[in-house]
């Protein structure tokens, strides 16, 4: 009997995974939806923009931006870790109040 119930568990705690798999699946997918929709890029903060090198002298720059991929590796990894909206936001706003206070 024992070992039903633990089996039971076990199953429901897998289940719970793969739901929560799915949930994290959709909303990547949700973001890089509307990341393309709205025709919306990422790039890196540290250099946004790339000179590229001309003959001639004028200037002609690329803009850095993140891959696709990268921004999908990171969603599915921050959502794996257990990171949240809501606990992202009360970090951002304790680390303001204690710089401005």
């Amino acid at each position: 009997m024992k070992a039903l119930c633990a089996e039971a568990q076990i199953e429901m705690c897998k289940e719970r995974k793969l739901q929560q798999k799915k949930i994290n699946m959709d909303i990547v997918e949700l973001v890089m939806r509307v990341l393309k929709s709205e025709n919306w890029g990422i790039f890196y903060k540290n250099q946004p923009i790339q000179p590229l090198e001309l003959q001639g002298g004028n200037a002609l720059y690329k803009v850095n931006q993140v891959d696709d991929t990268h921004i999908e590796e990171r969603l599915h990894e921050a959502l794996a870790k257990g990171e949240t909206w809501q606990s992202s936001q009360t970090n951002s706003s304790q680390s303001k109040n204690s710089t401005t206070g």
